[in-house]
């Protein structure tokens, strides 16, 4: 017992000491069920001295029916390419101080298909620095925060879309059936009991 516990405490303490010392563009949720209709939320923190005031979702391949939420205060733009797909949405001329955070929201269709959605954004703050979230998170230099963040990059967050449909049902149980194959006999025995007695009366 000990033991276990002291492997967890041990695999708890290294994970926070391997994970980004600084907080980032969040997008979720990180599953979704393929074909599904889903309301992503975009966490956006600002850890930078000046206000944040744009920020550009780079949209992966296979999305449908995008839709923003309105967001007050914010310019939105849907960015789309030759096709008339879309493929980044823009928060602009908006105000993100220092030391706060923001939701951003919209909704779209998930590809009818197992993959990977990949969220690249990027922030714009006043003075026109923009911090980039478009580095692998399986790349080893992911974990490498403080060297990312001297460049102005940061890991992209990852939705994936599961195949939900194709599970097999659970297995009747013998136990359940013959349970209901007695009941059944019983109401029978009881109705055939039942009409006897008014036939005899």
């Amino acid at each position: 017992m000990k033991n276990s516990l002291r492997t967890v405490v041990a695999t708890v303490a290294l994970h926070l000491i391997s994970a980004p010392s600084w907080a980032h563009v969040v997008v979720t949720p990180s599953k979704a069920g393929v074909g599904s209709w889903v309301t992503f939320n975009v966490s956006v923190p600002n850890e930078k001295d000046v206000a944040n005031t744009q920020l550009k979702l780079v949209l992966p391949e296979g999305l449908d029916s995008v839709s923003p939420t309105v967001k007050p205060g914010w310019k939105i733009t849907v960015e789309k390419d030759a096709n008339g797909s879309p493929n980044a949405i823009v928060w602009s001329n908006g105000n993100l101080p220092s030391e706060f955070r923001d939701d951003f929201t919209f909704s779209a269709q998930v590809p009818a298909r197992p993959i990977n959605l990949d969220w690249k954004a990027y922030q714009t703050y006043q003075g026109g620095v923009v911090m980039s979230w478009d580095v692998d998170p399986t790349d080893p230099s992911a974990k490498d925060a403080e060297a990312l963040e001297k460049t102005g990059k940061g890991p992209f967050s990852v939705t994936k879309v599961i195949d939900d449909l194709s599970a097999k049902p659970a297995a009747e149980s013998p136990t359940a059936n013959i349970a209901l194959l007695v009941s059944v006999v019983a109401l029978v025995v009881g109705i055939v009991a039942l009409v006897r007695r008014r036939k005899a009366n």
